[in-house]
């Protein structure tokens, strides 16, 4: 018999059959758990997909309908299969490395789920502020999980890094959902904030990156969205903060979103959509591409 573990992530329960020490345990003993994830075989490919991608240079490919995520994670992985945001089918490679297939689950997979269950995925990192939670976005490099890391630094909480979700609460505002407490940094950039990069696990896709705990930082209540942060590089001197308004605030999250979207699955996202950008605000932060600016990039997010 397969053992099980129990954890909790994204305010949802999970049933896995390893170990994953990165996430927190469930509380409850016996809790009926919100999504099960089990061993067995998966489809090569999906009858009726509706979107996929099999363009990846490391054979990471996907496939998506209603109800259902495929994902093909590479000979040193394995194949997952997502259904109805309760159940996850692995099937693992004969070369499979399960520090590799816990990475997928974590961001990939755990995003379709959330995706099937009608909640908005962001590729961002989320911290709490005094204000209020504050997302952050932006391109490959442009010092997202190195921003929090700062914040978090500064006395701020933690609620997640690389996938951000977010849901209407019963009052009608947005809250952002505290996901796992870890967060992925470059050598220079935890260098910068005085962490020693070789003290902890190497994240197994992006070898530059170490995996750091921040479990004594994590939140583990969801907190109401103050704002949304688009960092990228500029080649000025100077560091530049903007608001971004009106329809570039779709632009914005129909860029970052985590995944497709399938109104299939739950036409409700669209009005979820259109409450954040509604109700949230919206910054373009420009960083100088060749200039340590972390302290500049955190005074400007904790005092806007």
């Amino acid at each position: 018999m397969t053992n099980t573990y129990t954890y909790t992530a994204y305010g949802l329960i999970l049933s896995v059959p390893f170990p994953c020490p990165v996430l927190i345990p469930a509380p409850a003993v016996g809790a009926r758990p919100d999504v099960v994830v089990a061993y067995g075989p998966v489809p090569r490919e999906l009858s009726k997909p509706l979107f996929s991608d099999d363009d990846w240079k490391n054979s990471f490919t996907w496939q998506a309908a209603p109800g259902c995520f495929l994902l093909r994670a590479g000979k040193r992985a394995a194949c997952f299969l997502v259904e109805a945001g309760t159940k996850i089918t692995i099937e693992l490679n004969s070369a499979a490395e399960m520090s590799r297939v816990i990475h997928h689950f974590l961001h990939s997979v755990l995003a379709a789920v959330l995706r099937q269950r009608g909640l908005l995925v962001l590729h961002g990192n989320t911290a709490i502020t005094a204000q209020g939670a504050v997302v952050i976005t932006g391109t490959s490099g442009a010092g997202k999980s190195t921003t929090l890391a700062a914040l978090l630094e500064r006395g701020c909480s933690m609620l997640a890094d690389d996938v951000t979700v977010l849901r209407q609460a019963g009052n009608g505002g947005i809250e952002a959902l505290p996901g796992i407490p870890h967060v992925s940094l470059c050598d220079d950039a935890a260098n910068g904030l005085g962490i020693d990069p070789d003290d902890f696990p190497r994240n197994p896709l992006r070898r530059a990156k170490s995996v750091i705990p921040v479990a004594d930082s994590m939140s583990h209540a969801s907190a109401p969205l103050r704002a949304i942060y688009f960092l990228k590089h500029s080649a000025g001197e100077t560091m530049r903060i903007e608001p971004i308004n009106g329809t570039a605030k779709f632009a914005v999250l129909q860029e970052w979103i985590y995944g497709p979207l399938l109104p299939q699955e739950h036409p409700a996202i669209f009005s979820l959509l259109a409450a954040v950008a509604e109700q949230v605000n919206f910054f373009q932060l420009e960083r100088p591409v060749n200039k340590w600016t972390v302290p500049e990039l955190t005074e400007a997010i904790l005092n806007g």
